[in-house]
């Protein structure tokens, strides 16, 4: 694949700014159960096992239609289902469910990757598969140093619609203000990331720094250590 340097450079979020460790359900579901207003017998076991089988009903469907569901709706239909009425809002437990059931850390390189970037002055920002709000992964990057680098963040949880559909690429193009041809995006899951890159006519480059398996489907790029991207950014004069 021939790649000119890029005017600007979207990433995809987990596991490719930020690594995904860990995440705890059952903890997030605890921390959010002390703010039920009265007493339930709903143990945070319990309430993930409703919200298991609701995602088991949605799941596939979301995937298929591309359409996304935020964590607020889900929330309403959760606790409703469960009988549970909540002393804060579903605003604020969406938060609490994010900080205290998932831990990241940046990818290693990635620091890096901005500073070349930012060298050559490309434009960058994100463009993330979330049922959370920007604003909640906004925090995230924040934590880590991170959100200064990138002029705006998309979630789709925000839009309602969500990788590989074009339409939420195209909404990245025009925040970027560039044509999606002078643009790379950047994922780790071929047939989000890179699937709709390519729809989108961005030119998909697909990190896999664990070596997953090829995907013959895709055409792009692939880069398994941010080393190498930095090297090609270097390359083009």
């Amino acid at each position: 694949m021939i790649m000119k340097k890029p005017s600007g450079v979207i990433f995809d979020l987990g596991d490719t700014v930020l690594r995904l460790h860990t995440i705890d359900w059952i903890r997030a579901n605890e921390a959010i159960l002390k703010f039920a207003e009265k007493e339930t017998s709903i143990t945070p076991e319990a309430l993930q096992d409703i919200a298991n089988h609701i995602n088991a009903e949605f799941e596939q469907v979301r995937i298929e239609s591309m359409i996304e569901q935020d964590v607020i709706s889900f929330y309403k239909l959760l606790f409703d289902t469960a009988g549970i009425t909540l002393s804060i809002s579903h605003e604020e437990a969406a938060r609490i469910c994010w900080n205290t059931a998932h831990t990241f850390s940046p990818e290693e390189g990635i620091y890096d990757v901005l500073d070349t970037l930012e060298r050559h002055d490309i434009k960058t920002g994100i463009l993330s598969n979330a049922s959370f709000s920007g604003i909640i992964l906004e925090e995230e990057l924040e934590k880590h140093g991170l959100l200064r680098r990138f002029a705006f963040v998309i979630s789709s949880a925000d839009y309602g619609v969500r990788k590989p559909h074009p339409r939420i690429y195209d909404i990245a193009a025009r925040k970027m203000e560039l044509e999606p041809q002078e643009i790379w995006f950047v994922g780790d899951k071929p047939k989000f990331d890179i699937k709709g890159a390519i729809t989108a006519r961005m030119h998909p480059v697909w990190y896999n720094p664990r070596d997953g398996k090829p995907d013959p489907q895709y055409d792009c790029l692939e880069i398994n250590h941010w080393n190498e991207f930095i090297k090609l950014i270097n390359s083009f004069k």
